[in-house]
């Protein structure tokens, strides 16, 4: 039987992309959630399809297409003629399936990363359980060569299974040998395997059991809101995390913050002295439990707090430096304050030229506070 030509080739590709999503979908275990994927601008519907093959091939996830949505021009950079992966993150993150085991955005918008000074293949989060990937510099054609639909959907393969990796927890591998290692280049992305390390097979297992209404699932749903300032989705959330699981010292010390950005210092109070309760190795409660006091003035219950945040995590810089400004500006004992923001600045958290600026003055025998 001899192949058929490459134009007929590509279509038998997709159509095996369409059928096999749709069987898995038919096959999903109950309760188990669904991944989603949501196209992003001008993208095919076999597109789609293939990206959802790759997720029930590769992750045994049953996959879903939700409908298209158009590319938010609030977040085209028109200068570079490139969109804002992280704004097109958080529009992701708003439309988000509760019962989602992860959504991926598809797009053939080329995407770019504030934090670097390049174009990205893809971004995710590995709290938010949402990524984004972008098709736009597969094509051959981008890069003024013919098409080639078979090293097209091979990178597509690939850069799916880094993404959704990410949204199940994993982060970058240094083995060259795993699909999670960083390819910051195409070249680099064609020489990528295809599969994952033994570690990383374990860590995607790790993530696929984190189920749509369990309690890490809510927890990391609110604290994905709490990190975008959402408080009270980020409550809603990390509070029916906190029942489902009355022993998570994480999701009470998350729900004290949540009520403490909300203004509810009485509650984030006690949320925060049960996490306390909980996990009394935990640092994190502590030191928010000072931020509570801080709040309404009771500046001893505030040191005490924040110095048995400093005795859990004598590294934990942000400590010391509240610690030194609660010393120096509230309690007026300065040798005190001085031993804090010199711990502050000796874990080589960059330059801080107002504590560094406090420092010059106490050594120099000026007014306690410049």
């Amino acid at each position: 039987m001899t192949d058929p030509p490459p134009q007929r080739r590509g279509r038998a590709l997709w159509c095996a992309a369409l059928v096999l999503c749709a069987l898995a979908g038919s096959a999903a275990a109950e309760g188990h959630g669904t991944y989603y994927v949501r196209p992003l601008g001008d993208v095919d519907a076999a597109q789609a399809a293939y990206t959802c093959r790759v997720v029930v091939e590769v992750f045994h996830t049953p996959c879903r297409v939700l409908r298209g949505q158009p590319l938010p021009r609030r977040h085209l950079n028109a200068a570079r003629n490139q969109y804002d992966a992280d704004g097109l993150i958080d529009v992701l993150f708003r439309d988000m399936p509760t019962d989602a085991v992860g959504l991926l955005g598809l797009t053939n918008g080329d995407l770019y990363d504030g934090r670097r000074p390049r174009f990205v293949f893809g971004l995710a989060s590995l709290v938010d359980r949402v990524g984004l990937v972008s098709m736009a510099r597969y094509r051959g054609t981008w890069w003024g060569e013919a098409a080639d639909l078979p090293r097209f959907l091979d990178r597509l393969y690939k850069v799916v299974v880094h993404e959704v990796g990410h949204t199940l927890g994993l982060a970058h591998c240094p083995n060259r040998r795993c699909v999670m290692r960083d390819d910051a280049t195409l070249e680099a992305l064609d020489d990528s395997p295809r599969r994952f390390c033994r570690g990383c097979r374990h860590g995607v297992q790790a993530g696929r059991e984190v189920r749509p209404g369990t309690a890490h699932w809510h927890y990391l749903r609110g604290h994905a809101h709490l990190a975008r300032g959402q408080h009270p989705q980020a409550v809603f959330h990390l509070q029916l995390a906190a029942e489902l699981d009355p022993l998570d010292g994480l999701a009470a010390n998350d729900l004290g913050v949540a009520y403490l950005r909300r203004g509810d210092a009485g509650r984030a109070l006690w949320w925060l002295r049960h996490a306390r309760e909980l996990a009394p190795a935990l640092p994190n409660a502590a030191f928010n439990e000072g931020l509570v006091y801080l709040s309404v003035g009771d500046h001893t219950r505030a040191r005490d707090a924040f110095e048995a945040a400093v005795s859990a995590d004598p590294g934990w810089a942000l400590a010391h430096r509240q610690l030194g400004l609660l010393y120096q500006e509230n309690l007026a004992d300065i040798p005190r304050a001085l031993v804090h923001y010199e711990a502050y600045l000796g874990q080589g958290r960059g330059v801080d030229r107002d504590i560094e600026a406090r420092i010059r003055l106490i050594k120099g025998g000026g007014a306690q506070r410049p």
